[in-house]
């Protein structure tokens, strides 16, 4: 038996993903936690063989999270964003699976054996998606001052201060802030500088 626990702030998602998983005869869902507060202080003593986390939770991001799941747990990361380099930066610090939340019930039961079997499950859109994006990486689709802006945030700056720093209008520095968070497909500068810290120099 697959033992598995979903960890996701929406009630409805864990509710429809716990349903499909328990109507196969080989999983079962042992916990469901809405927050990483209470992953921390709940999962270790559940001892799930598989997780499937939610890479935006309210209190901490799961990539953060997915850094602190004991080991011999192997997680399956979930998410609407799937951008090649959040798809990267989870398999880099140790999942063994990525998930749009609009996958297919077959995706996920799939996903949960592939994983526990020892594999890596991908999407295969998101399959194409890394392999296109070794040749076509988000991060060279910045201009210059984009680039420059997302580095000053990265290194903590708020816009006025980078405003002040490059000579710039507070509205021009908002401007190109969204437009690089636009490219990258990323919400706030948290998951920009979870993407980028390797792969600004």
């Amino acid at each position: 038996m697959i033992n598995v626990v979903l960890i996701d702030d929406h009630m409805i998602v864990r509710a429809g993903f716990s349903q499909l998983l328990s109507l196969e005869e080989d999983i079962q869902v042992i916990g469901e936690f809405g927050s990483a507060k209470e992953t921390r202080q709940n999962l270790p003593r559940l001892k799930p063989d598989i997780c499937i986390l939610d890479i935006s939770m309210p209190d901490e991001n799961g990539l953060s999270l997915l850094q602190d799941i004991p080991s011999g747990i192997r997680c399956i990361m979930l998410s609407v964003n799937d951008s090649d380099l959040i798809v990267k930066k989870a398999l880099e610090l140790g999942a063994k699976g990525y998930l749009s939340k609009r996958c297919s019930a077959e995706e996920l039961i799939q996903a949960v054996r592939t994983v526990y079997a020892g594999g890596v499950y991908l999407m295969p859109e998101l399959t194409t998606k890394l392999v296109s994006s070794r040749h076509n990486s988000p991060i060279e689709q910045l201009t210059k001052r984009e680039r420059e802006i997302c580095e000053l945030l990265i290194q903590g700056f708020d816009a006025k201060e980078i405003a002040d720093k490059l000579n710039l209008s507070f509205k021009t520095v908002h401007v190109h802030r969204a437009n690089a968070m636009s490219k990258l497909n990323v919400k706030n500068n948290v998951e920009l500088a979870n993407l980028l810290n390797p792969q600004i120099a």
